[in-house]
């Protein structure tokens, strides 16, 4: 009955809201030590406190994905944004969250 923390298996280990358009900017977050503007759509986010492994599970909210690339690690992970064409795009709205263990 009381508030998850870090330390209990089910709670998002890193959460990050923020707009992509322009100068991206985090309107909140968790665990999130920055972003990057990979191009249209695409982005990385960087973690504070890394992961164990890179076997950490994303999630996402809206028309978005999680890439799986070589770019990958346990400190961050690449997300993209696209349109009902299923092309890459820009967005106001960017929501993530993983889950997984932390180092």
């Amino acid at each position: 009955t009381g508030p998850v923390t870090l330390t209990k298996q089910s709670a998002a280990k890193v959460w990050v809201n923020f707009n992509g358009t322009g100068t991206i900017a985090i309107r909140g977050s968790q665990n999130v030590s920055g972003l990057v503007d990979n191009g249209t759509g695409n982005y990385t986010v960087n973690i504070s406190n890394s992961f164990s492994a890179e076997t950490f599970s994303v999630t996402n909210g809206g028309n978005s994905y999680h890439t799986d690339s070589l770019t990958d690690t346990s400190g961050a992970f690449d997300v993209q944004k696209y349109n009902s064409a299923h092309s890459n795009q820009d967005a106001t709205d960017c929501y993530f969250n993983a889950h997984g263990d932390l180092a």
